[in-house]
């Protein structure tokens, strides 16, 4: 168990934006950060980070928390994974409570145990293919062939499994590795016979990282020919690969895609390696599968600009068309570049030079429904018909643009190429806009969409409802709550001015917020309803002993165990209110919201915040005694009850003074 003393030391450290940014293409706004939300389908920035909270949320979905629970949450990995990958990015030494084992550490997680045997395999292949005789051989001299130097064979972490059936095997099971683990990594396979055997043997080997550069599978190709065999084996599907989310290269890509804001797709292991090779780094490949929501989440999380890298084969790219619909609906900018006839970005890297390559993709780069549109075009021919189909397949691509001016450019650019007027495609795009919409409408409406039906559920059983008075009466109450603890949440460390009286007349004193409200709070024996904001405002007062400044108070409730604590903090403690230079007041004669003339407005906010609640909580007191009269009130305790009540309305009546309304009796 890693120690609290390094867990303090880590989350001391580690620098939100820093590891967020990893993953989300970040763009300073004031104080904070903001960037697509990667846990959900965001196409406007609704993300923000907060480096001097030390904490990141999502406006639309709710997510948020801290950086290692970015980390468990975008890699779906555990809090002790978490916190080890924070402990190297930011050369914190792990201290732990308990010295372990290897055993036990492997037992630990499955999943971890999964890690640990594909890097143990990975080491294997690698060293099979510079330190054996037959990895030299046969796999170090296929890449070569190729054009790869050992810097980009060992940037890739590019091996050799040895033609024996079982040498790895073995070679796992001498070192203490797991039947069951080698097969759930598909490592190893059973024969029908039973006997088993290594899966990749004879093949150089292609290890696919996630998004944190794990080991979490493997492709291995034959050097074979003449054999009915595939050319490439793939690992299957683990409980840590998830092929629909892999992308192969990107966790070598991803800070070259933010740098340059676009990213190259290409379809294999090798054009990711070649273009690497030649300098290209914003590259990643869809491993030879149909691009998946997934893998066009990564993409979205790191830029809006992806060029796809066609081989110069017209059938490959009708194929390939269909898939790249989903990269429009998703809000990306797509480019094509066409390689010519024959080649691919593997072969095409290899036979040009690095500047002559950069200036092709540069200079060849075209917008994707441009080059859809030519491509159709000429297929179509002359045929009325199938131009008329080709039109409308355009348009509805066009339809999924989401912003009207991009829409707006590609109706002016077809126009001038299928030679029709920009009206008619415009009429036929608000068809297919005004479709789209109404569908999307009937999807949300469909009785089969869980998550409708649920809130549909909710909101017409009367079990749930409450009566109006109550229900708005408590909203209040809430409402008030709320912004009490969110004053000593932001403010509490903050002096005001309070008025107080003495013999020898009226003066004023300062006094901290979170003082004034302790103080309110037990000289009226007032309490909170919610128990949230009990437990916040309890643990809030010996936290404020020791606190150093108002933003550690943040940074300690935004952190917190309770989840319900954290993810309330979280919400409203991210987005600062905007801050303009006091200087603007004299240069423009206005008054701004300066952090100056924000606190000078705190001591009317304080005073006024809790003489709202003091009358809430006396209207529910004044209810109270009304409902003992309305229950036959013993005739003994009738003069008490009334003395009550005549208090509670002359208290009633100083408080709406104070506060500068009128209240009915």
């Amino acid at each position: 168990m890693i120690s609290k003393r390094t867990i303090d030391e880590i989350l001391l450290v580690a620098k939100i934006e820093e590891v967020v940014g990893d993953f989300v293409s970040l763009k300073k706004r004031g104080q904070n950060w903001v960037g697509l939300c990667p846990f959900h389908e965001d196409k406007n920035p609704s993300m923000y980070v907060s480096p001097r909270l030390g904490i990141y949320k999502c406006f639309v979905c709710d997510a948020g928390g801290n950086a290692v629970q970015f980390l468990m949450n975008h890699e779906k990995i555990s809090y002790p994974e978490s916190l080890k990958i924070l402990a190297k990015k930011f050369n914190v030494t792990i201290e732990e409570d308990v010295d372990k084992t290897q055993d036990e550490i492997v037992a630990d997680s499955e999943k971890e145990s999964l890690f640990i045997l594909n890097r143990f395999a990975e080491n294997y292949f690698i060293e099979q293919l510079f330190e054996t005789e037959e990895g030299k051989t046969i796999g170090l001299t296929y890449f070569k062939e190729r054009g790869l130097h050992e810097n980009i064979i060992k940037k890739f972490k590019l091996g050799y499994s040895p033609e024996g059936w079982d040498s790895f095997l073995n070679f796992a099971k001498k070192n203490g590795y797991k039947e069951d683990h080698l097969i759930k990594t598909g490592l190893i396979k059973k024969s029908e016979q039973g006997r088993l055997f290594d899966f990749f043997h004879g093949r150089v080997m292609f290890p696919i990282h996630n998004t944190l550069g794990k080991t979490v599978g493997f492709g291995g190709r034959t050097l074979k020919t003449g054999e009915k065999i595939s050319k490439y084996f793939n690992s299957p599907e683990s409980e840590i690969y998830h092929k629909s989310d892999i992308l192969y290269g990107f966790h070598l890509a991803k800070k070259a895609i933010r740098t340059l804001d676009n990213v190259y797709l290409v379809e294999g292991y090798t054009d990711v390696i070649s273009m690497h090779a030649s300098g290209i780094e914003n590259v990643v490949a869809s491993s030879g599968t149909a691009l998946t929501k997934g893998q066009i989440k990564l993409i979205a999380s790191q830029t809006k600009n992806i060029t796809v890298v066609y081989d110069g084969d017209t059938a490959g790219i009708k194929a390939s068309m269909r898939g790249i619909d989903l990269l429009l609906e998703s809000g990306l900018n797509v480019h094509i570049v066409a390689l010519p006839d024959g080649e691919d970005p593997d072969s095409f890297a290899r036979k040009n030079e690095d500047a002559q390559l950069k200036l092709f993709l540069e200079e060849n780069s075209v917008s994707f429904l441009i080059f859809k549109a030519k491509v159709l075009s000429k297929e179509a021919g002359k045929d009325p018909m199938k131009r008329a189909d080709m039109v409308n397949e355009i348009i509805n691509n066009i339809a999924e643009i989401p912003e009207v001016i991009a829409r707006a450019m590609f109706v002016k650019e077809c126009s001038q190429l299928f030679e029709l007027p920009e009206e008619t495609l415009n009429i036929q795009l608000r068809k297919a806009v005004w479709k789209k919409m109404n569908q999307n409408k009937a999807d949300s409406k469909d009785p089969n969409n869980s998550e409708t039906s649920s809130i549909e559920s909710v909101a017409t059983n009367d079990s749930f409802k409450l009566p109006t008075t109550v229900e708005s009466r408590y909203d209040a109450v809430d409402a008030m709550e709320e912004k009490i603890i969110l004053l000593i949440l932001k403010y509490g460390m903050f002096e005001i001015d309070i008025e107080k009286q003495d013999n020898e007349g009226v003066y004023y004193d300062q006094i901290r917020i979170d003082q004034y409200l302790f103080d309110e709070f037990h000289d009226q024996q007032i309490k909170f309803k919610n128990p949230l904001y009990q437990d916040i405002f309890f643990e809030y007062a010996e936290i404020a002993k020791v606190a150093e400044n108002q933003d550690k108070i943040k940074n300690y409730f935004s952190s917190h165990s309770n989840t319900d604590i954290s993810n309330f903090c979280i919400k409203h403690l991210i987005k600062e209110d905007p801050d303009y230079s006091h200087l603007w007041e004299s240069k423009f004669e206005i008054i701004t919201r300066s952090v100056r003339n924000n606190i000078n407005k705190l001591n009317n906010k304080v005073e006024s915040t809790i003489n709202s609640f003091k009358l809430r909580k006396l209207e529910d007191y004044r209810e109270l005694i009304f409902l003992v009269l309305k229950e036959e009130c013993p005739e003994e305790l009738l003069p008490s009850v009334s003395n009550k009540l005549s208090q509670l309305n002359t208290r009633r009546e100083e408080i709406a003074k104070l506060l500068g309304i009128v209240i009915t009796k």
